[in-house]
Protein backbone atom coordinates (compact mmCIF):
# COMPACT_ATOMS: atom_id res chain seq x y z
CA UNK A 1 0.00 0.00 0.00
CA UNK A 2 2.55 2.55 0.72
CA UNK A 3 5.12 1.42 -2.20
CA UNK A 4 1.59 2.31 -4.46
CA UNK A 5 1.04 5.60 -2.73
CA UNK A 6 4.57 6.42 -3.38
CA UNK A 7 5.15 8.94 -6.08
CA UNK A 8 7.16 7.64 -9.29
CA UNK A 9 11.24 8.53 -8.93
CA UNK A 10 10.68 9.82 -5.51
CA UNK A 11 13.21 9.12 -2.63
CA UNK A 12 12.33 6.95 0.07
CA UNK A 13 12.44 8.10 3.56
CA UNK A 14 16.13 7.43 5.57
CA UNK A 15 15.43 5.25 8.49
CA UNK A 16 17.63 5.23 11.63
CA UNK A 17 20.77 2.58 11.32
CA UNK A 18 21.30 3.42 14.91
CA UNK A 19 21.22 0.06 16.05
CA UNK A 20 23.01 -1.30 13.83
CA UNK A 21 25.63 1.20 14.27
CA UNK A 22 25.68 0.49 18.28
CA UNK A 23 25.60 -3.14 17.91
CA UNK A 24 29.11 -3.37 15.61
CA UNK A 25 30.16 -0.62 17.29
CA UNK A 26 29.85 -2.75 21.04
CA UNK A 27 31.37 -5.87 20.07
CA UNK A 28 34.34 -4.29 18.63
CA UNK A 29 35.14 -2.25 21.47
CA UNK A 30 34.70 -4.77 23.80
CA UNK A 31 36.52 -7.12 21.65
CA UNK A 32 39.14 -4.73 21.90
CA UNK A 33 39.50 -4.05 25.97
CA UNK A 34 38.76 -8.03 26.67
CA UNK A 35 41.51 -9.25 25.28
CA UNK A 36 43.83 -6.04 23.41
CA UNK A 37 47.58 -6.15 25.32
CA UNK A 38 49.47 -3.19 25.07
CA UNK A 39 52.98 -4.24 24.87
CA UNK A 40 56.04 -2.97 23.09
CA UNK A 41 57.51 1.22 23.25
CA UNK A 42 54.60 2.58 21.67
CA UNK A 43 52.37 1.19 24.10
CA UNK A 44 53.39 1.40 27.37
CA UNK A 45 51.94 4.97 28.28
CA UNK A 46 48.92 3.66 28.72
CA UNK A 47 47.34 6.10 31.66
CA UNK A 48 45.10 3.02 33.21
CA UNK A 49 48.71 2.59 34.98
CA UNK A 50 48.25 5.62 36.89
CA UNK A 51 45.29 5.56 37.58
CA UNK A 52 46.23 2.37 39.24
CA UNK A 53 48.60 4.00 41.25
CA UNK A 54 47.07 6.32 42.53
CA UNK A 55 43.70 4.27 43.48
CA UNK A 56 46.24 2.01 45.10
CA UNK A 57 47.31 4.80 47.56
CA UNK A 58 43.68 4.19 49.39
CA UNK A 59 45.34 1.14 50.87
CA UNK A 60 47.38 3.70 52.87
CA UNK A 61 44.52 6.02 53.38
CA UNK A 62 45.34 8.76 50.15
CA UNK A 63 42.41 9.87 48.55
CA UNK A 64 42.24 13.09 45.70
CA UNK A 65 40.63 16.12 47.44
CA UNK A 66 40.52 14.58 51.13
CA UNK A 67 44.21 14.23 52.05
CA UNK A 68 45.98 14.59 48.58
CA UNK A 69 45.49 17.11 45.69
CA UNK A 70 44.88 16.32 42.22
CA UNK A 71 45.25 17.24 38.77
CA UNK A 72 41.89 15.14 37.71
CA UNK A 73 38.75 16.91 39.37
CA UNK A 74 36.33 14.42 40.92
CA UNK A 75 34.57 12.25 38.54
CA UNK A 76 37.54 11.42 36.82
CA UNK A 77 39.66 11.15 39.95
CA UNK A 78 37.08 8.69 41.57
CA UNK A 79 35.83 6.63 38.38
CA UNK A 80 39.55 4.59 38.62
CA UNK A 81 38.52 4.49 42.34
CA UNK A 82 35.43 2.72 42.37
CA UNK A 83 36.57 0.22 40.09
CA UNK A 84 39.69 -0.39 41.59
CA UNK A 85 37.47 -0.81 45.06
CA UNK A 86 35.14 -3.38 43.12
CA UNK A 87 38.11 -5.30 42.19
CA UNK A 88 39.49 -5.49 45.28
CA UNK A 89 36.77 -7.53 46.71
CA UNK A 90 37.43 -10.67 44.28
CA UNK A 91 40.78 -10.75 44.59
CA UNK A 92 43.84 -9.37 45.97
CA UNK A 93 45.69 -6.04 44.38
CA UNK A 94 49.19 -6.29 43.01
CA UNK A 95 51.78 -4.23 40.83
CA UNK A 96 50.64 -4.10 37.09
CA UNK A 97 51.25 -7.52 36.05
CA UNK A 98 49.15 -8.73 38.27
CA UNK A 99 45.49 -10.63 37.82
CA UNK A 100 44.15 -7.69 39.72
CA UNK A 101 45.32 -5.00 37.54
CA UNK A 102 44.31 -7.08 34.60
CA UNK A 103 40.86 -7.95 35.92
CA UNK A 104 40.74 -3.71 37.13
CA UNK A 105 41.99 -2.77 33.17
CA UNK A 106 39.41 -4.75 31.73
CA UNK A 107 36.50 -3.68 34.36
CA UNK A 108 37.66 -0.03 33.37
CA UNK A 109 37.59 -0.30 29.57
CA UNK A 110 34.10 -2.21 30.18
CA UNK A 111 33.07 1.10 32.18
CA UNK A 112 34.39 3.42 29.33
CA UNK A 113 32.92 1.47 26.32
CA UNK A 114 29.39 2.83 28.39
CA UNK A 115 30.01 6.42 27.66
CA UNK A 116 31.71 5.90 24.26
CA UNK A 117 28.28 4.45 23.18
CA UNK A 118 26.43 6.87 25.12
CA UNK A 119 28.67 9.32 23.04
CA UNK A 120 27.59 7.60 19.45
CA UNK A 121 23.85 7.58 20.30
CA UNK A 122 24.38 11.50 21.10
CA UNK A 123 26.16 12.24 17.98
CA UNK A 124 23.46 10.40 16.46
CA UNK A 125 20.52 12.33 18.04
CA UNK A 126 22.48 16.10 17.25
CA UNK A 127 22.77 15.27 13.58
CA UNK A 128 19.44 14.01 13.32
CA UNK A 129 18.01 17.60 15.21
CA UNK A 130 20.49 19.71 13.47
CA UNK A 131 21.06 18.51 9.82
CA UNK A 132 19.18 15.45 8.88
CA UNK A 133 18.65 11.23 9.80
CA UNK A 134 20.81 10.76 6.63
CA UNK A 135 23.81 12.88 8.14
CA UNK A 136 22.49 11.15 11.59
CA UNK A 137 23.25 8.16 10.13
CA UNK A 138 26.84 9.34 8.43
CA UNK A 139 27.89 10.59 11.51
CA UNK A 140 27.16 7.40 13.34
CA UNK A 141 29.07 5.22 10.82
CA UNK A 142 32.22 7.77 10.57
CA UNK A 143 32.40 8.05 14.28
CA UNK A 144 32.41 4.25 14.79
CA UNK A 145 34.74 3.53 12.14
CA UNK A 146 37.38 5.96 13.37
CA UNK A 147 40.66 4.77 14.90
CA UNK A 148 41.58 7.15 17.28
CA UNK A 149 38.62 7.05 19.57
CA UNK A 150 39.14 3.16 19.62
CA UNK A 151 42.87 3.33 20.46
CA UNK A 152 42.79 6.12 23.25
CA UNK A 153 39.42 3.76 24.54
CA UNK A 154 42.83 1.71 26.22
CA UNK A 155 44.57 4.72 27.64
CA UNK A 156 43.18 7.30 29.08
CA UNK A 157 39.55 8.17 30.64
CA UNK A 158 39.19 11.57 28.01
CA UNK A 159 35.54 9.78 26.69
CA UNK A 160 33.88 10.37 29.83
CA UNK A 161 34.14 14.20 29.21
CA UNK A 162 33.54 13.89 25.93
CA UNK A 163 30.29 12.39 26.78
CA UNK A 164 28.80 15.16 29.04
CA UNK A 165 30.05 17.64 26.51
CA UNK A 166 27.73 16.41 23.96
CA UNK A 167 25.02 15.68 26.25
CA UNK A 168 25.39 19.52 27.28
CA UNK A 169 25.07 19.96 23.38
CA UNK A 170 22.35 17.61 22.58
CA UNK A 171 20.18 19.15 25.41
CA UNK A 172 20.76 22.59 23.92
CA UNK A 173 19.74 22.08 20.53
CA UNK A 174 16.84 20.28 21.64
CA UNK A 175 16.04 23.15 23.92
CA UNK A 176 16.35 22.21 27.54
CA UNK A 177 19.19 24.42 28.54
CA UNK A 178 18.33 23.62 32.21
CA UNK A 179 19.28 20.17 31.46
CA UNK A 180 22.18 21.21 28.90
CA UNK A 181 23.32 23.15 31.83
CA UNK A 182 23.40 20.09 34.34
CA UNK A 183 25.22 18.06 31.54
CA UNK A 184 27.98 20.97 31.31
CA UNK A 185 28.63 20.88 35.18
CA UNK A 186 29.18 16.80 35.32
CA UNK A 187 31.51 17.66 31.76
CA UNK A 188 33.56 20.42 34.09
CA UNK A 189 33.47 18.12 37.11
CA UNK A 190 34.95 15.67 34.82
CA UNK A 191 37.65 17.84 33.19
CA UNK A 192 37.82 21.41 33.06
CA UNK A 193 38.24 21.54 29.16
CA UNK A 194 34.27 21.30 28.47
CA UNK A 195 34.09 24.65 30.25
CA UNK A 196 34.43 26.62 26.81
CA UNK A 197 30.74 25.80 26.22
CA UNK A 198 29.61 28.28 28.55
CA UNK A 199 30.73 31.17 25.70
CA UNK A 200 28.50 29.43 23.27
CA UNK A 201 25.82 29.05 25.39
CA UNK A 202 25.48 32.48 26.73
CA UNK A 203 25.68 33.83 23.24
CA UNK A 204 23.04 32.10 21.58
CA UNK A 205 20.79 32.73 24.84
CA UNK A 206 21.54 36.49 24.16
CA UNK A 207 20.38 38.69 25.40
CA UNK A 208 17.99 37.03 27.77
CA UNK A 209 20.15 37.91 31.12
CA UNK A 210 17.90 35.81 32.85
CA UNK A 211 18.31 32.73 31.28
CA UNK A 212 21.90 33.43 31.25
CA UNK A 213 22.40 33.61 34.63
CA UNK A 214 19.91 30.87 35.24
CA UNK A 215 22.31 28.51 32.97
CA UNK A 216 25.72 30.01 34.30
CA UNK A 217 24.67 29.47 38.04
CA UNK A 218 23.06 25.93 37.20
CA UNK A 219 26.47 24.90 36.16
CA UNK A 220 28.33 26.30 38.70
CA UNK A 221 26.10 24.65 41.38
CA UNK A 222 26.69 20.92 40.05
CA UNK A 223 30.18 21.45 39.43
CA UNK A 224 29.82 22.63 43.53
CA UNK A 225 28.23 20.31 44.81
CA UNK A 226 30.32 17.74 43.03
CA UNK A 227 33.25 19.30 45.21
CA UNK A 228 31.09 19.76 48.16
CA UNK A 229 31.31 16.31 50.06
CA UNK A 230 35.09 16.61 50.01
CA UNK A 231 34.97 20.08 51.64
CA UNK A 232 32.56 18.60 54.35
CA UNK A 233 35.03 16.30 54.80
CA UNK A 234 37.74 18.31 55.35
CA UNK A 235 39.73 18.41 52.18
CA UNK A 236 38.99 22.36 51.31
CA UNK A 237 43.01 22.99 51.45
CA UNK A 238 43.52 20.26 49.16
CA UNK A 239 40.77 21.15 46.37
CA UNK A 240 42.30 24.52 46.37
CA UNK A 241 45.99 23.18 46.39
CA UNK A 242 44.47 21.15 43.26
CA UNK A 243 43.62 24.01 41.38
CA UNK A 244 46.92 25.73 42.31
CA UNK A 245 48.98 23.06 40.43
CA UNK A 246 46.51 23.30 37.32
CA UNK A 247 47.70 27.01 37.48
CA UNK A 248 51.24 26.08 37.84
CA UNK A 249 51.59 23.24 35.35
CA UNK A 250 54.06 24.04 32.74
CA UNK A 251 53.56 24.57 28.80
CA UNK A 252 53.44 21.74 26.91
CA UNK A 253 52.97 20.11 23.37
CA UNK A 254 52.11 23.78 21.69
CA UNK A 255 54.14 26.70 20.48
CA UNK A 256 54.14 28.00 23.96
CA UNK A 257 56.08 25.26 24.74
CA UNK A 258 57.96 25.62 21.23
CA UNK A 259 59.10 29.15 22.61
CA UNK A 260 59.66 27.92 26.88
CA UNK A 261 61.92 24.98 25.56
CA UNK A 262 59.29 22.57 27.16
CA UNK A 263 59.43 18.97 25.01
CA UNK A 264 57.86 16.87 27.60
CA UNK A 265 54.05 16.31 28.25
CA UNK A 266 52.34 18.53 31.40
CA UNK A 267 54.21 17.14 34.73
CA UNK A 268 53.07 17.36 38.16
CA UNK A 269 56.21 15.68 39.28
CA UNK A 270 55.94 11.97 41.21
CA UNK A 271 52.55 10.47 42.07
CA UNK A 272 54.15 10.95 45.70
CA UNK A 273 54.28 14.70 45.21
CA UNK A 274 50.38 14.83 45.23
CA UNK A 275 50.72 13.85 49.18
CA UNK A 276 52.74 17.51 50.11
CA UNK A 277 50.14 20.34 49.83
CA UNK A 278 53.23 23.22 49.03
CA UNK A 279 53.96 20.87 45.92
CA UNK A 280 50.86 21.90 44.11
CA UNK A 281 52.84 25.68 43.48
CA UNK A 282 55.71 24.42 42.15
CA UNK A 283 56.13 24.34 38.34
CA UNK A 284 58.60 21.36 36.92
CA UNK A 285 59.62 22.34 34.21
CA UNK A 286 60.65 26.33 32.12
CA UNK A 287 58.32 29.03 33.27
CA UNK A 288 56.64 30.95 30.83
CA UNK A 289 58.31 33.50 28.64
CA UNK A 290 55.35 34.88 27.21
CA UNK A 291 53.34 36.59 30.63
CA UNK A 292 49.95 34.98 30.93
CA UNK A 293 47.96 38.11 30.32
CA UNK A 294 49.91 39.32 27.61
CA UNK A 295 49.49 36.06 25.57
CA UNK A 296 45.91 35.65 26.42
CA UNK A 297 45.07 39.59 25.03
CA UNK A 298 44.97 39.12 21.45
CA UNK A 299 42.78 35.93 21.83
CA UNK A 300 40.02 37.97 24.00
CA UNK A 301 39.99 40.65 21.21
CA UNK A 302 39.53 38.50 18.79
CA UNK A 303 36.53 36.10 20.56
CA UNK A 304 35.26 38.93 21.81
CA UNK A 305 35.02 40.65 18.15
CA UNK A 306 33.75 37.13 17.14
CA UNK A 307 31.36 36.79 20.12
CA UNK A 308 29.77 40.36 19.35
CA UNK A 309 29.19 39.56 15.50
CA UNK A 310 25.35 38.76 15.30
CA UNK A 311 23.23 35.49 14.82
CA UNK A 312 20.49 33.40 14.20
CA UNK A 313 19.42 31.93 17.05
CA UNK A 314 17.01 29.68 15.49
CA UNK A 315 19.75 28.28 13.38
CA UNK A 316 21.16 25.00 15.58
CA UNK A 317 23.94 24.25 12.54
CA UNK A 318 25.20 27.78 13.70
CA UNK A 319 25.25 26.62 17.13
CA UNK A 320 27.66 23.80 16.75
CA UNK A 321 29.51 26.23 14.14
CA UNK A 322 30.10 28.61 16.94
CA UNK A 323 30.59 26.15 19.51
CA UNK A 324 33.90 24.55 17.71
CA UNK A 325 35.39 27.87 16.90
CA UNK A 326 35.06 28.17 20.74
CA UNK A 327 36.84 25.14 21.43
CA UNK A 328 39.68 25.94 18.53
CA UNK A 329 40.47 29.32 19.95
CA UNK A 330 40.45 27.70 23.28
CA UNK A 331 42.69 25.20 22.02
CA UNK A 332 45.07 27.85 20.23
CA UNK A 333 45.11 30.11 23.54
CA UNK A 334 45.75 27.10 25.68
CA UNK A 335 49.62 26.36 26.87
CA UNK A 336 48.91 22.76 26.81
CA UNK A 337 48.24 20.09 24.47
CA UNK A 338 47.05 16.57 25.12
CA UNK A 339 47.05 14.39 22.41
CA UNK A 340 43.56 12.81 23.64
CA UNK A 341 42.02 16.32 23.71
CA UNK A 342 41.52 15.52 20.05
CA UNK A 343 38.62 13.37 21.25
CA UNK A 344 36.54 16.92 22.14
CA UNK A 345 37.13 18.21 18.63
CA UNK A 346 36.97 15.36 16.46
CA UNK A 347 32.94 15.11 17.23
CA UNK A 348 32.62 19.00 16.44
CA UNK A 349 34.19 18.82 13.31
CA UNK A 350 32.06 15.83 12.38
CA UNK A 351 28.90 17.54 13.62
CA UNK A 352 29.97 21.14 12.19
CA UNK A 353 30.89 19.35 8.66
CA UNK A 354 29.19 16.15 8.46
CA UNK A 355 30.50 15.72 4.73
CA UNK A 356 34.31 14.98 3.65
CA UNK A 357 35.41 18.00 4.45
CA UNK A 358 34.46 17.05 8.22
CA UNK A 359 35.91 13.68 7.95
CA UNK A 360 39.19 15.20 6.46
CA UNK A 361 39.94 17.44 9.40
CA UNK A 362 39.29 14.17 12.13
CA UNK A 363 41.48 12.06 9.71
CA UNK A 364 43.82 15.06 9.67
CA UNK A 365 43.88 15.72 12.99
CA UNK A 366 44.18 12.08 13.90
CA UNK A 367 47.45 11.35 11.48
CA UNK A 368 49.02 14.36 13.37
CA UNK A 369 47.67 13.02 16.78
CA UNK A 370 49.32 9.69 15.95
CA UNK A 371 52.65 11.21 15.14
CA UNK A 372 53.14 13.45 17.98
CA UNK A 373 52.13 10.56 20.31
CA UNK A 374 53.84 8.31 20.95
CA UNK A 375 55.97 7.90 18.12
CA UNK A 376 57.76 11.11 18.58
CA UNK A 377 57.76 10.81 22.42
CA UNK A 378 59.97 7.87 21.81
CA UNK A 379 61.92 9.10 19.60
CA UNK A 380 62.66 12.31 21.38
CA UNK A 381 63.22 14.29 17.93
CA UNK A 382 62.27 17.86 19.11
CA UNK A 383 63.29 19.24 15.45
CA UNK A 384 60.44 16.80 14.24
CA UNK A 385 58.27 17.19 17.14
CA UNK A 386 58.46 20.82 16.54
CA UNK A 387 56.99 21.05 12.89
CA UNK A 388 54.40 18.89 13.57
CA UNK A 389 53.44 20.88 16.49
CA UNK A 390 53.47 24.11 14.28
CA UNK A 391 51.35 22.35 11.53
CA UNK A 392 48.72 21.53 13.87
CA UNK A 393 48.38 25.07 14.77
CA UNK A 394 48.44 26.06 11.26
CA UNK A 395 45.55 24.09 11.21
CA UNK A 396 43.72 24.96 13.96
CA UNK A 397 44.01 28.51 12.61
CA UNK A 398 42.65 27.69 9.31
CA UNK A 399 39.84 25.75 10.67
CA UNK A 400 38.64 28.40 12.90
CA UNK A 401 39.01 30.92 9.63
CA UNK A 402 37.52 28.33 7.47
CA UNK A 403 34.36 28.29 10.48
CA UNK A 404 34.78 32.11 10.92
CA UNK A 405 33.96 32.64 7.66
CA UNK A 406 31.31 30.07 7.68
CA UNK A 407 29.39 31.38 9.94
CA UNK A 408 29.90 35.17 8.69
CA UNK A 409 28.19 34.07 5.21
CA UNK A 410 25.04 33.02 7.14
CA UNK A 411 24.79 35.94 9.46
CA UNK A 412 23.89 38.41 6.98
CA UNK A 413 20.01 38.38 8.48
CA UNK A 414 19.58 39.93 11.80
CA UNK A 415 19.30 37.78 14.74
CA UNK A 416 15.59 36.12 15.57
CA UNK A 417 13.37 35.57 18.34
CA UNK A 418 12.74 32.35 17.75
CA UNK A 419 15.27 29.86 18.97
CA UNK A 420 15.05 31.94 22.09
CA UNK A 421 11.83 31.88 22.51
CA UNK A 422 11.47 28.39 22.54
CA UNK A 423 14.24 27.97 25.50
CA UNK A 424 12.61 29.93 27.65
CA UNK A 425 9.98 27.64 28.86
CA UNK A 426 12.16 25.02 29.40
CA UNK A 427 14.62 26.74 31.83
Amino acid sequence: MIQAMRKPGATPPTGSQLNTILTLFLILRLTIVLFYVQEGPFNVYTDYYYYYWTAQLSEQGYYPFVNMWYEYPPILAYLPQAIFWFTQRMLPMGDINSLGYEIFARLLGMVLVIFDAGSLVLLHGIGRRVWNMEKANWLAWVYASLSLPLFFLTYVHQVVAMFFMLLALYWFVEKKPGASAVALGLGIASKLTPAFLLAPAVRFLWPRWKRILQYGLLTVLVVGLVYLPFVTLGGGKWVAASFQALSKVNSYGTFWAILDGNWGPGTYGPLANRLDIAQAGHTHANPAVVPGWLASLPFILVYGWLFLQPVKRDDLRQFIWFATLTDLIFHLWSRGWSPHWAMMLIPLFLLSLPNRRGLGWSLFLTGTVFIEWPFLVVSGWHALAATFIMLRTAFFVWAAIYLARTLRSALKAEAGPAFDDRITSNV
